[in-house]
């Protein structure tokens, strides 16, 4: 096979790979221009896989350590770092019900601007999502890229924003949309952090860190606090900083959480299957100490 060749996209931000088989086994040359892309790009694109929940666990964990998901209903083939991202029940193989709280839960938080496991301490550095089932029509997934977005602000927005800390919150999508809480133990297990709202990346890069997890941001009015984070979404959800994926079967998506958002577009969930794995590369420390 010919060397992996990256394809930086034309328009927004992002870029393809090509010539990259994740059915096989890695190589160090391999995995370096992967990994060049995904620093450089924010969104790496891999067309046309056909792989393993095994290898998909195998060379994410090129990237680092990767994140559990406890809840055994939410994994996929019994793998505790594969999280179904789906509207399928996973043991009866079932369309999920529409009204379930749970799944319109999920469905309201993915559908609106996020950042992967921004109500945990420490944040995670990499999403890598695979499909396996997608609607004929609808379910794409947008992507906004949040460093672009904060060196294009004007200095006045900078200085007034930089030092900001936002409390994110698991429950804030339930609370938002009047949905009952989730258990007690899962809410002990996932309390409301602390996060930066503008974090600094280990290059000397600055980047915004939004999304629908964010309560409040602290010593702020909360209507204001409200408004500014609706501004900067507005802002950082632009054209020029977005990129908006078309999911093909096979197709391996791979976004950097440290400065990129995503949210996933509609679709028809009550009669069409949609089904994604995705694995999640864990960050290092907390952005606040």
């Amino acid at each position: 096979m010919s060397k992996p060749e990256v394809c930086p996209f034309q328009t927004g931000f992002g870029a393809a790979i090509i010539n990259l088989d994740l059915s096989q086994p890695l190589t160090a040359e391999s995995f370096k221009i992967w990994e060049d892309a995904f620093e450089k790009h924010g969104v790496v694109v891999l067309r046309g896989q056909n792989f393993t929940d095994a290898q998909h666990v195998e060379f994410s964990k090129w990237f680092g350590k990767l994140e559990d998901f406890p809840d055994p209903k939410d994994q996929a083939s019994g793998l505790p770092t594969v999280l179904r991202v789906s509207n399928v029940e996973r043991d009866s193989n079932r369309i999920k019900p529409i009204d379930d709280a749970g799944h319109k839960s999920f469905w309201l938080g993915t559908s609106d601007w996020h950042t992967d496991s921004s109500y945990r301490p420490i944040l995670s550095k990499a999403s890598l999502l695979f499909s396996r089932e997608i609607p004929k029509a609808g379910g794409d997934t947008m992507f906004a890229h949040t460093g672009l977005a904060f060196d294009a602000l004007p200095a006045a927005k900078k200085a007034e924003i930089e030092h900001l800390v936002v409390v994110h919150d698991f429950e804030e999508t339930r609370r938002r949309n009047n949905l009952p809480s989730r258990p007690e133990a899962i809410r002990k297990a996932n309390p409301p952090v602390r996060q930066p709202l503008v974090r600094r990346l280990a290059d000397g890069r600055r980047a915004l860190l939004l999304g629908s997890h964010i309560a409040y941001v602290e010593g702020m009015d909360y209507e204001k606090s409200k408004a500014l984070i609706a501004e900067l979404t507005e802002f950082a959800t632009r054209p020029a900083f977005t990129y908006r994926h078309k999911w093909r079967l096979g197709d391996l998506v791979m976004w950097d959480n440290r400065c990129t958002m995503h949210r996933a577009m509609e679709y028809d969930m009550q009669n069409e299957r949609r089904v994604l794995h995705r694995t999640t590369v864990a960050g290092d420390a907390p952005l606040l100490v």
